[in-house]
């Protein structure tokens, strides 16, 4: 099965030699098109999904639902969207990029207004990130960022930040559960 991202502010979902379950794309009811510029399953529970957009919106789907569950309008002041991606540490911590060099840490069991940290990076420009997992003795996962001078830096994330999160997929079903 393949999720296609467009720039007609869908996703498709494809199948190459199988049937497909219902829906067959995802979008928002009545979005004004715009580029669905990224995607990332939820580790925890494949049936969850993310997308950022060019308008800065940010969409949680189910893959059996074709609206979102919970979206996020305007979540970098409108900026586009380069990346959105899961914590591979929490079931309910997702971590955004966008267009202005800001990196974003949201987690859904402290908030879902607004993120829990924005870090900015305008002097080096931010071309991408990935969490890494704890390493024996630590409590908390490291980013890996990586910049246009082809630099890279690692950043423990603060303790406080990550709260001795479980990966535990009950946490996002508990969230999912107060906002539907």
């Amino acid at each position: 099965m393949y999720f296609v991202a467009t720039d007609k502010g869908a996703v498709l979902k494809t199948s190459r030699g199988q049937s497909l379950s219902h829906p067959n794309y995802y979008c928002e009811e009545q979005a004004v098109p715009c580029i669905v510029g990224s995607i990332d399953f939820n580790r925890f529970n494949w049936k969850y999904f993310l997308t950022g957009s060019s308008d800065g919106s940010i969409s949680l789907y189910s893959v059996g639902r074709s609206s979102p569950l919970v979206m996020w309008d305007r979540s970098t002041r409108g900026r586009p969207i380069r990346s959105v991606r899961w914590s591979q540490y929490s079931s309910t911590i997702f971590y955004v990029m966008d267009s202005a060099n800001r990196l974003y840490m949201w987690d859904l069991s402290v908030r879902d207004s607004t993120p829990l940290v924005i870090e900015s990076y305008d002097q080096k420009g931010l071309l991408s990130f990935t969490e890494l997992l704890p390493s024996a003795g630590s409590t908390s996962p490291v980013l890996v960022l990586g910049f246009k001078d082809g630099s890279l830096e690692a950043h423990q994330v603060k303790e406080e930040a990550m709260n001795n999160k479980i990966n535990n997929i009950s946490k996002l079903e508990s969230y999912l559960r107060l906002v539907l």
